[in-house]
């Protein structure tokens, strides 16, 4: 058993899918799938209007997902206290060169500590993201 992919809920497509390009992601595939199949998988009445593109860096896959039939509710932007998941965390070669990319994909920088090795950055949805050094990540790429 293995980890498939993590599904990110989006406003809009295209302007995520851009950010998370500027972040290394690469778009391996797009889909839209049927009222009736979404409706038994997520228990939505139609119409749902789901669409998805699916990106891929290195052996991550990332769902971006949206439902025309049900738009995203503004909500308080998820923080590091609440339960569920607070962030995802993204290894860089270059803070500076990665908090560049995200301002200039929509994106804001957030908390960042300085000395290069890690800072806090949110997409343009609110998602809290981490990037950190590639040569401090806690976990080595195996």
């Amino acid at each position: 058993m293995d980890v498939s992919h993590f599904g990110l809920r989006v406003r809009d497509l295209d302007k995520s899918k851009s950010f998370y390009e500027a972040l290394g992601f690469a778009e391996v595939k797009r889909l839209t799938v049927p009222d009736e199949m979404a409706a038994g998988l997520l228990g939505l009445a139609p119409p749902i209007g789901f669409e998805a593109v699916y990106l891929q860096n290195a052996g991550v896959v990332l769902q971006l997902l949206t439902f025309s039939g049900y738009p995203a509710p503004n909500e308080a932007e998820r923080d590091m206290v609440s339960a569920g998941l607070t962030h995802v965390s993204i290894a860089v070669d270059d803070i500076a060169e990665a908090q560049a990319a995200v301002q200039g994909a929509g994106g804001t920088v957030v908390a960042d500590p300085g000395g290069g090795y890690a800072c806090m950055v949110r997409d343009p949805d609110g998602q809290l993201l981490e990037l950190v050094h590639s040569r401090v990540r806690p976990v080595p790429r195996g």
